[in-house]
């Protein structure tokens, strides 16, 4: 038998290589889902039965429970989920993890065929690394290298695994050793101990990973892991509790139900193993890598079986845990720090909260045209209101964006954040000129000064053309809708003509003395700014092309002037289309 110490150092060596590769394959994961988890969790959790299937589809594509609960907590702090939805996600995240302790448990696989032993760790995983490592240092599209590092991590957890086993192999003759495992079937000191390791790895797959690697000295018995791999179930609840301190009360709540879901399933599953454990003839017989994998997802399933009809009694205990009042904040954004772990949540919030940047500006647009066309400044609280918010989100997404660009970002949510910094401009820059536009009309108002019916008309149709169009950038921007993009492109040119012809026959009354000046600055004004606005949703809509290309060098003047080339037709029906609707006539 080796020495100790060089078990020690192969132990610890393979321990490292296998974090680490669980590491860099969750990262990996993680850049691979990017947008999708976010929207998974968003669209699935209208009830806890879609909340469960969310939370085990996102934590099967990230390998992290602790990561999904994360989310959840950083999701229920930002006020984007009812503190009711995240139990089924709570539950799902618990089955998902099981998949890593399932594809370990394949060195299990026997039999003499040539196919199954392809299977088997030991042969595919270095190829795996070989490849991954092949793709991390030649390919220069970030996708393959996203693939690189799930392949180089799968690899690595499989090398570190071998390694593991190798190092505890001979502690087999070790009666000492056998005696430690002994111990452990007490029921008490197993939880602790399977609890114990978790907290400190922050991760229940590569706990329950480093178990299944004991299993090769046979003396980890089923009585004897069964504990331990329950007490990994409340150890992966370290993570979430740490991220709900300084949180919201309600966030706080959501990580209280984690650690309530998994207490309350390993004290019934041990109260039922032992009143059973007479009933079961594997009891005290060893147990295998795949034995270890599927008690894990069994436990995992049942408790969530057993417990989903009482998510509504988990949620009251919760709020009987968590009571203190909760000191009135001002109001927050989905700009939570803890999404930075997973920058591709982290840029779908940050889209999330520009877009609702613009659609204050939209509000306020249409507060301000109700003021000029109608007189009406009743609004103007409102309006004023909206616009210091719209300074304060522009400059906190501007700071979360320049945290996101230091993260290790996709190629995909790296063209988002970049269009996301000029989106922020000029929704900013429409909410000024919209707050212009308000002033004016407070201006008139004071002075007395009133429109011609003409000139009132012509702005009515000038100002509900360019509301539709700063909306239509709103939604093609969000739904990267190509037809959308086109159509304001296309819709800017008519606002670009509109405004000189009535411009011109502004200036004609003027000198026919049919408008007073004073309400001829005004309209110009007016004209000014709102065809500037239509210029700012060009923009958005240019930005929404950029991240509709896949690939190319993009050109935003050039882009537009070749769809006209290329498209005549196409683009002269859409220049009807919007001209006819806000005729001048």
């Amino acid at each position: 038998m080796q020495g100790l110490p060089g078990m020690l150092i192969s132990l610890l060596g393979g321990l490292g290589l296998f974090l680490f590769g669980m590491h860099v394959m969750s990262e990996g994961l993680e850049r691979a889902a990017g947008q999708r988890m976010s929207h998974i969790i968003e669209k699935m959790t209208g009830n806890v039965f879609k909340g469960v299937l969310a939370g085990a589809l996102v934590t099967a594509l990230i390998q992290s429970s602790s990561a999904t609960t994360v989310m959840v907590i950083g999701f229920v702090n930002s006020g984007i989920m009812r503190l009711s939805q995240t139990v089924g996600v709570i539950m799902g995240a618990n089955i998902g993890t099981t998949i890593t302790a399932q594809l370990l448990s394949l060195s299990d696989i026997g039999g003499g065929a040539w196919y199954l032993s392809l299977l088997k760790p030991a042969n595919f995983a270095p190829v795996l690394i070989c490849i991954g490592v092949f793709m991390l240092l030649f390919s220069k599209r970030k996708s393959l290298s996203t693939v690189g590092s799930i392949l180089s991590g799968f690899g690595m957890i499989f090398i570190g695994m071998s390694m593991m086993e190798g190092a505890v192999s001979p502690l087999r003759e070790l009666e000492e050793f056998r005696r430690v495992f002994e111990t452990l079937t007490n029921p008490i000191l197993g939880v602790l101990a399977g609890m114990a390791i978790t907290a400190i790895i922050q991760s229940s797959s590569a706990s329950v990973g480093i178990l299944q690697a004991a299993t090769v000295t046979g003396s980890v018995t089923f009585s004897s892991a069964a504990p331990i791999i329950l007490g990994q179930n409340i150890g992966t609840c370290v993570t979430a509790m740490l991220s709900g301190v300084g949180a919201s009360k309600n966030a706080r709540k959501a990580a209280v139900i984690h650690l309530a879901f998994n207490v309350i399933g390993t004290v019934v599953f041990l109260v039922a193993l032992y009143l059973l454990r007479g009933f079961l003839p594997f009891w005290n017989e060893p147990i295998n890598k795949s034995g270890i994998a599927n008690f894990h997802l069994v436990f995992n399933i049942c408790n969530t079986l057993l417990l989903l009809p009482f998510s509504g009694v988990l949620v009251k205990l919760a709020d009987k845990l968590v009571r203190e009042k909760e000191a009135v904040k001002p109001k927050t954004t989905s700009l939570d720090s803890r999404f930075l772990e997973t920058p591709a949540l982290a840029v779908s919030q940050a889209t999330r909260e520009t877009l609702n940047m613009a659609s204050l500006a939209l509000e306020n647009y249409n507060l301000a045209k109700k003021a000029l066309l109608d007189g009406d400044i009743s609004g103007k609280e409102r309006l004023y209101a909206n616009e210091t918010r719209i300074d304060e989100l522009e400059s906190k997404i501007t700071r979360y964006l320049m945290q996101i660009v230091d993260e290790d970002l996709s190629e995909e949510d790296s063209k988002i954040t970049s269009s996301l910094f000029h989106v922020l401009i000029d929704a900013e820059r429409v909410g000024d000129r919209c707050q212009n536009l308000f002033k004016i009309a407070e201006r008139a108002r004071e002075n007395g000064i009133s429109l011609s019916a003409t000139a009132r008309h012509e702005l009515d149709t000038i100002m509900r053309a360019v509301g539709d169009i700063y909306e239509s950038s709103i939604i093609c921007y969000e739904e990267r809708d190509q037809e959308l993009v086109r159509k304001v492109q296309t819709y800017e040119n008519v606002i670009d003509n509109m405004r000189k012809r009535l411009r011109d026959s502004h200036v004609d009354r003027l000198a026919y003395q049919d408008c007073c000046f004073d309400a001829a600055i005004i309209f110009l004004d007016v004209l000014s700014h709102v065809e500037r606005i239509a210029d700012h949703s060009a923009n958005i809509a240019n930005r929404t092309e950029q991240l509709i290309r896949s690939r190319g060098v993009f050109d935003l003047h050039k882009d537009a002037k070749e769809f006209r080339e290329q498209n005549p037709e196409l683009y002269r029906q859409y220049y009807r289309e919007f001209e006819e609707k806000y005729s001048l006539e």
